[in-house]
């Protein structure tokens, strides 16, 4: 299976921010199954949505991470002008929500693991997919959690996000601030 078939399936989940990615993380989990691959699944508190971890390889390395999200901003009230939750190829791009933030990353990254798995690797390569990313990064910290607890943790982190469509080799930052007033 290439990364344009896993685009079109993961396209056609609509796992916008408010709906449960459960579905989407299913199917990904059963791909992998299929090539070999164990997956872990770290539910949200409510059972709503997951995250997904799974490594390619030897578990006694720390090898390279690749990263993305799974919710995409909703559609209400855009003019979309192709079907938003499924794939249109039209004069060689590829059109639908998530095609670029995130899920195209995502294709191309389970894609890299199907074929990885096929391999006798010595540097593990691992896959984090992580929730409700577009509200604040609210999913990747359960999956922060479990890396902090693992014995070997990624020596570094691949995240699809665009950023321009250029390469960045760090983040602009965060910060964010709580302020009680009484």
């Amino acid at each position: 299976m290439d990364s344009t078939q896993i685009l079109e399936k993961l396209i056609a989940f609509p796992t916008v921010s408010r709906n449960s990615n459960l579905a989407l993380v299913g199917y990904v989990a059963e791909l992998l199954d299929a090539h070999g691959i164990d997956s872990r699944i770290i539910h949200s508190e409510d059972g709503h949505k997951a995250n997904l971890f799974a490594t390619i390889g030897p578990a006694d390395a720390s090898g390279i991470m690749l990263s993305g999200h799974t919710d995409v901003v909703p559609v209400d009230g855009q003019a979309w002008t192709l079907p938003p939750f499924e794939m249109t190829n039209r004069d060689g791009k590829l059109y639908g929500r998530g095609t670029a933030d995130m899920k195209g990353f995502v294709a191309c990254a389970l894609a890299a693991c199907l074929k990885a798995s096929k391999m006798t690797l010595r540097t593990p390569l691992h896959l984090a997919l992580s929730y409700d990313e577009e509200i604040g990064c609210i999913g990747v910290r359960s999956l922060i959690d479990m890396l902090q607890a693992a014995p070997h943790r990624p020596l570094l982190c691949i995240v699809g996000e665009p950023t321009d469509m250029q390469v960045a080799t760090g983040h602009k930052g965060k910060l964010a601030a709580r302020a009680l007033c009484k």
